[in-house]
């Protein structure tokens, strides 16, 4: 087991490697390889929300350049994020922000980039700290105490909210919360740890005894696996009988053989045919798995976590795709940066980071 475990290991560091471009941008998969199959579609685009995650497990792996370049992609390339400090949807990897959906918020990006960015030992330098202030301020410039006064977006990119106190993305404000409460511990600037308390309170405020996808909306109370997040790595809270119930609907409702998937009805499954997608079904997520498996850990189910790891690598020969399948004719985007990523950070919660070369 040490043996695939460390396999994995190595092929996660060369595909975090190839993520990171010459220009600092990184991607959420690099189709320039030949490892990228055919006939799925194209994620040679820089989401700042991968990114995040690509960063925090470069770091444990000692792949510090990735951050720094990064810090310099944002500030000199990314479309108007050195003016206003606002994160969009998807950019190009030259920084001019994506044709599709490029106009789409998503303010959880600026919230897992903070987190990824103030959880690094290395908190020093003009442009380290410019970026922070810029991700933090460009949070706060949308938040109205209650709620952010555009359309927001959700990590998934297909639910969107309307400015109203009464609408939040739980996840969302997990991220931002998190994100903000760490700036501030950097800066220290009261706005931000204001703004993160404000956010807290609007997760708690739900009436239903677990974390929906949506603060509090009546239409949709379904239990979606980005509330994962709320126990790790956005923690603004004690674990609580929410907390709780909201892993337990995930294993009862999303985790199946091939891994967790991200909600119930699913279709999504990355397959293109004539310029179409496909939509034959969603498979099971392994970043979504191995995020599962970190919060089993984080509550102290620690034993149960590592036998479902050890159980659930064994898909994987070398290349850890976006989802996995209960048939053979379906393909995923493969690799997955993410998934990587998320396989990387589930060896340091396991202990197997530290304990194999």
């Amino acid at each position: 087991m040490n043996n695939k475990i460390n396999h994995l290991l190595e092929i996660s560091k060369k595909v975090l490697q190839d993520s990171s471009l010459e220009n600092g941008a990184i991607v959420a998969a690099n189709t320039d390889n030949n490892y990228y199959p055919k006939n799925v579609v194209d994620y040679r685009y820089v989401w700042p929300r991968d990114a995040a995650f690509t960063i925090y497990s470069a770091n444990l792996l000692g792949l510090y350049d990735i951050q720094k370049s990064f810090i310099k992609w944002l500030l000199e390339r990314a479309e108007g994020f050195s003016e206003m400090g606002i994160l969009y949807q998807r950019y190009a990897t030259n920084g001019a922000r994506a044709q599709r959906m490029g106009d789409q918020y998503q303010p959880d990006q600026a919230g897992a980039l903070l987190w990824a960015l103030t959880e690094n030992d290395n908190k020093t330098g003009k442009d380290y700290r410019k970026t922070v202030q810029l991700l933090a301020d460009g949070l706060c410039k949308n938040w109205r105490g209650t709620h952010f006064d555009i359309q927001t977006h959700d990590l998934w990119e297909e639910t969107s909210i309307l400015p109203n106190k009464d609408n939040n993305l739980t996840y969302s404000l997990a991220a931002s919360a998190y994100g903000l409460r760490n700036a501030y511990v950097i800066l220290e600037e009261k706005k931000w740890l204001r703004a993160s308390k404000e956010m807290v309170a609007s997760i708690k405020n739900t009436r239903l005894d677990y974390y929906p996808k949506i603060i509090d909306k009546a239409v949709d109370t379904g239990i979606d696996a980005s509330g994962i997040g709320l126990v790790w790595p956005f923690q603004s809270f004690e674990i609580d009988e929410k907390l709780l119930n909201s892993l337990k609907l995930v294993e009862k409702k999303l985790l199946t053989q091939e891994g967790v998937h991200r909600y119930v009805g699913d279709e999504y499954d990355g397959m293109l045919e004539h310029m179409e997608f496909v939509d034959e079904g969603a498979g099971g997520w392994p970043l979504l798995t191995f995020w599962y498996i970190i919060g089993l850990s984080k509550i102290g189910r620690e034993k149960e976590a590592d036998e479902l790891f050890k159980k659930y690598i064994n898909n994987f020969k070398d290349y850890i795709p976006e989802q996995v399948f209960d048939n053979k004719d379906q393909i995923s985007v493969s690799p997955l940066v993410w998934s990587h990523a998320m396989f990387v950070i589930a060896c340091k919660e396991l202990g197997y980071l530290n304990s194999i070369k």
